[in-house]
């Protein structure tokens, strides 16, 4: 049997990362049954970048934000490793986006999820691991699933 490939979307890795956020355990506990090599993870590179963005804001990170070096190395360190594959976008992946957006009439900052679902689709992921369930919800091909809804209690 093979191993179920799951896409894990930005919301998830922040909060494995936030240990003041109320998502911060189930988060964590996810993240850790990848790399216990529970489950095939699959990241975008926008994930990395909006991840960087967030963990470096002192707004979000209710002024306890990473420094840029710190940022780096938690990702070089955590995601850029062989237990996670990384997919980047390509012209085709752009057109399916924009094609998307047009068959769901997707404006504005809609598009980044609409791409990082894209990815996924193109990754041939079995589960899309969220807190935005609703975001993803209809979008042919796609599973979307929260946390709780992938790790038994």
């Amino acid at each position: 049997m093979s191993q179920t490939r799951i896409f894990l979307d930005t919301n998830i890795l922040v909060y494995a990362h936030d240990a003041s956020s109320q998502y911060h355990i189930i988060s964590a506990d996810l993240l850790t049954a990848v790399m216990a090599g529970q489950f095939q993870a699959v990241l975008a590179e926008q994930n990395l970048l909006e991840l960087y963005r967030i963990l470096t804001n002192p707004v979000a990170m209710k002024n306890k934000p990473l420094s840029a070096v710190q940022a780096k190395e938690l990702i070089e360190n955590t995601y850029l490793n062989e237990v996670f594959q990384i997919v980047y976008s390509t012209e085709s992946l752009l057109q399916q986006v924009l094609s998307l957006a047009v068959q769901k009439n997707i404006t504005s900052a809609k598009i980044f999820d609409l791409r990082l679902a894209a990815i996924a689709l193109s990754a041939q992921v079995d589960i899309f691991a969220t807190f935005n369930v609703q975001d993803f919800t209809g979008i042919n091909g796609l599973t979307p699933l929260s946390p709780q809804q992938i790790i038994a209690p």
